[in-house]
């Protein structure tokens, strides 16, 4: 036990099992429990549960029974033992830390207004308590003009001060009551919030005002402000609720696939959900480019789930970067379902690129299409963004080179045969796919692999 004591570092407030001074002064045959209060080079200061405080020598303790590192300061909610006769007690009470001593002990006054000094390794837990907790506490009686409750109930922490804590229970009343009458902690907020940031938020229900048992999805509007926070939910309505009754964020941004709501040919809200990519978002709004081609500022309210956390997985973009993405389809500019290589061309604003594709077909897509970065280029990108600059277009599609028929030695979906399907659109047509080939793609309604226009019909070329 001797060596092991020395592997671990021994602190201020550690539980230990130490030899102490018998009555005449001596090292005792037996051992006993205590709490450590304070070390010099040679001696430990240890304060026995038997009540006795004893300076013994350092290799008198044998073993640490448990560590303690607990953060105390004044005003701070503790769950700690207490002097009872002369030795310390097997429970705890509720007190409040009025003071951080010298020589590893506390000023606590508990719950029946009873003083004590004692060691700070005494302390079982700590409760700091904020705006934004949920706790359970006993209430004043008679309108808050009595006394203590004989029962505790659920309320929302709303400002803390030294000595009272005030509360808004669950029906709405409020009360400031003793920090000692909170007996626990059930919920702590461990995210900070912005404004604009989009919630799960409990909502005032009925004439009384009480919290409601469901969340619905709401913007914070402003900062907490005495422990309240104004919320405008996705039916436009807003209030001014306790800061606790934030349960989570939903956390979304540019380049993210979403769930939303849309509007409606009338403007009004959907009722069904639909997929989008996040472009930008404002204060109150989220501008969305749905997959069947729609861009559409809604509500961030109306933005239910996030399905793809793209920042996640898709590294920072730069020019000349070559990416596999979707496409935009020529009819309705609509999200493929296929994916295409290109090279970025240039970074634009509200969550779009530019890209050419490796048909030199360039396209301005939300960034959020990106499936993968395939190669890091590390050549001259600002260059690469120079020249092609005449390439972008502000929105949609740009205006295409002219056709040409394209004779590979191989076609581009198999790889091995030789490319001998035509595959017509309108007055232009293209030669990359073996006839089978070719054929596939008609079945199965795709596009031409080189424009992507609709296949209107396949040949069959004899020709070398």
């Amino acid at each position: 036990m001797f060596s092991g004591v020395h592997k671990q570092v021994l602190r201020v407030g550690d539980r230990v099992r130490a030899h102490f001074q018998n009555r005449t002064g001596e090292k005792s045959t037996a051992t006993d429990v205590g709490t450590l209060l304070q070390f010099t080079t040679r001696e430990a200061e240890v304060h026995f549960d038997d009540g006795a405080i004893q300076c013994v020598s350092k290799t008198w303790i044998m073993e640490r029974l448990a560590a303690w590192d607990l953060d105390l300061a004044p005003g701070d909610l503790a769950h700690a033992h207490y002097a009872s006769g002369k030795g310390r007690t097997s429970g705890t009470d509720i007190g409040i830390v009025l003071a951080v001593l010298e020589g590893g002990r506390i000023r606590i006054r508990f719950q029946d207004d009873i003083v004590q000094t004692i060691p700070m390794g005494w302390v079982a837990q700590v409760i700091r308590l904020q705006p934004g907790d949920r706790v359970m506490s006993y209430f004043k009686v008679n309108d808050g003009r009595g006394a203590k409750s004989l029962k505790t109930d659920v309320g929302s922490v709303l400002q803390v001060s030294a000595e009272e804590v005030h509360l808004v229970f669950d029906d709405s009343v409020e009360q400031n009551v003793p920090k000692t009458w909170v007996v626990q902690r059930s919920h702590h907020l461990d995210f900070s919030v912005e404004i604009g940031n989009v919630a799960d938020v409990h909502f005032e229900v009925g004439d009384d005002g009480r919290r409601s048992t469901s969340t619905d999805i709401g913007i914070l509007m402003t900062n907490c402000v005495e422990g309240r926070i104004t919320v405008q939910f996705q039916d436009g309505v807003q209030q001014t609720v306790p800061f606790a009754w934030i349960v989570r964020l939903r956390e979304w941004g540019p380049g993210d696939r979403v769930q939303s709501y849309f509007k409606t040919g009338g403007g009004e809200k959907s009722n069904d959900t639909d997929i989008a990519t996040v472009l930008s978002t404002s204060l109150l709004e989220a501008e969305l480019y749905f997959d069947d081609g729609i861009q559409q500022c809604v509500s961030k309210a109306w933005v239910s789930d996030r399905v793809h956390n793209w920042n996640a997985e898709v590294p920072e973009l730069a020019v000349g970067d070559v990416v596999v993405s979707h496409f935009k389809r020529p009819e309705n500019h609509s999200r493929s379902v296929q994916t295409d290589r290109g090279i970025i061309l240039a970074m634009l604003p509200k969550g779009q690129v530019s890209i050419m594709f490796q048909d030199s077909v360039t396209q301005v897509i939300p960034k959020g299409w990106i499936q993968t970065v395939a190669t890091r280029w590390s050549g001259q990108r600002e260059k690469l963004a120079q020249e092609e600059a005449s390439l972008v277009a502000d929105a949609g599609w740009k205006t295409r080179p002219p056709m040409v028929t394209t004779h590979a030695p191989e076609c581009v979906i198999c790889m091995d045969a030789k490319p001998n399907g035509v595959i017509v659109h309108g007055e232009t047509c293209h030669q990359s796919t073996c006839f089978n080939c070719a054929k596939k793609l008609q079945r199965n309604g795709d596009a031409c692999p080189i424009c992507r226009d609709p296949i209107e019909t396949v040949c069959k070329h004899h020709g070398e």
